[in-house]
């Protein structure tokens, strides 16, 4: 080591580690929510939750997890506390949380909001770029419509490999699925709205235990952190690639309904996995039994319309269909308690209405750079109408980035409108409630 350099580094050494980086509320199953810090400090801090002291717990302290071919280090100490539905003010470290309204009426909904660098695919996104990589102005402009609630959809780590050294756009990142990853894919350009509302944290293919599992479970998991199954030990990933659909009551008889499907896949399921997704569709359907407004919420799309091989057209993916007992060509779910279903993964803006099926809506155009269109822009698009006749309402947005907003109006019904990063409209559509 050069003398400049040890002098650098002795410096870095007497900078002190910041006592707070970030918190956030998710919602957790059960009914209640979870304050959750990431802090530098020795120790976790105490929220004040109406008034009274709580001491957060130590979920995670610092860490390294060398068990993969991709090890990922997480320096900082992750805390958290429980919050009851009813709580009305919290505080920490001298900040307002967010916490959730009795009746929730306004939700932002984003989904694929990293910054995708992955050479199997060729694929380098520049991060450095935010007109390549908008998620920050997206979380800024989506934070100023004022939620109640963010859901995201899922995918939060792109940056799988290094940027090559040829790639001026993405010079520098950190890559990989540690820390430095989650803060400069996620925390750091999620701060806005982190800020705004609580949050429901859907899991998607990219959070798996053999990708980015373990900084899921760490910081973004709303169940209890159980060891082994928390992705750090890859004879157990099975077990900490899933968890049980749950229910996050929105108040005024509706709920909003989350699965894991994150290792689902898309090609037909076997064994274990088949039984462990059909549990999953009885539970769903078990859950949307109650109220009459269900949305059910999952990273993979239940209903997206989306292109061929053959140059046709297909809804849903077969393992899905599988899971909920449907064959082909109707791979869609039959939920009649359902209104909508709320999903990513297709990196676009689509939503689709259809006669025998509930709404949906997907969202996976929040950040991540986008594949080539591969589905129809209307019902009008030839072929359309022979392949899926039951489509009565179909539209697609290709390479325009944003966020979708759900508003209740007072008759009890949603409205959907989706807009660009810069807050201009691009849908606006009712949603219809089941058995309208």
């Amino acid at each position: 080591m050069t003398r400049s350099s040890l002098l650098l580094a002795t410096l870095l050494c007497l900078v002190p580690t910041p006592a707070f980086a970030q918190s956030y509320v998710i919602a957790a199953p059960g009914g209640g929510a979870i304050l959750r810090v990431v802090t530098g400090d020795a120790a976790c801090p105490v929220a004040q939750v109406d008034g009274a002291p709580h001491a957060l717990a130590e979920r995670s302290g610092p860490r390294d997890d060398t068990s993969r071919a991709a090890p990922s280090a997480f320096p900082l100490r992750v805390c958290e506390v429980p919050l009851a539905r009813d709580v009305r003010q919290v505080r920490v470290e001298n900040r307002s949380v967010p916490v959730l309204p009795r009746v929730v009426r306004r939700i932002v909904v984003i989904g694929d909001t990293g910054c995708r660098l992955k050479a199997a695919t060729d694929a380098w996104q520049a991060c450095n770029d935010p007109r390549a990589w908008p998620f920050a102005r997206v979380a800024r402009v989506a934070a100023a419509m004022r939620p109640d609630l963010v859901l995201h959809v899922g995918d939060y780590d792109y940056r799988e490999n290094a940027c090559p050294e040829d790639k001026a756009g993405c010079a520098g990142s950190p890559h990989g699925y540690g820390w430095d990853a989650w803060r400069a894919d996620f925390l750091t350009p999620a701060a806005p709205l982190l800020t705004a509302a609580p949050w429901v944290m859907v899991r998607g293919n990219h959070e798996e235990c053999a990708r980015a599992g373990l900084g899921w479970w760490i910081l973004l998991d709303p169940h209890a952190l159980e060891t082994g199954a928390d992705c750090s030990d890859p004879a157990r990933y099975f077990a900490g690639d899933h968890r049980d659909p749950y229910a996050v009551e929105l108040g005024g008889q509706a709920r909003l309904i989350v699965a894991d499907l994150s290792a689902m896949g898309e090609k037909p399921l076997i064994g274990a996995a088949l039984a462990r997704y059909t549990s999953d569709a009885a539970r769903i359907r078990d859950l949307a039994r109650v109220g009459d407004t269900n949305f059910v919420t999952a990273h993979y799309p239940f209903g997206a319309v989306t292109g061929t091989q053959h140059k046709g057209f297909r809804r849903g993916i077969p393992a899905i269909g599988q899971a909920f007992g449907t064959t082909a060509p109707a791979l869609v779910p039959d939920l009649p308690a359902v209104t909508a279903m709320l999903a990513g993964h297709v990196h676009m803006l689509q939503y689709v209405a259809d006669h025998g099926h509930p709404t949906q809506l997907v969202i996976g155009f929040s950040g991540t750079q986008e594949d080539a269109p591969k589905a129809p822009a209307t019902v009008n698009d030839p072929g359309i109408a022979g392949a899926l006749p039951s489509v009565t309402d179909l539209a697609s947005r290709f390479g325009q980035y944003g966020f979708g907003l759900m508003t209740r109006r007072a008759d009890g019904r949603w409205n959907f409108t989706a807009y660009d990063q810069n807050g201009k409209v691009l849908l606006r559509r009712k949603i219809a409630r089941a058995g309208d």
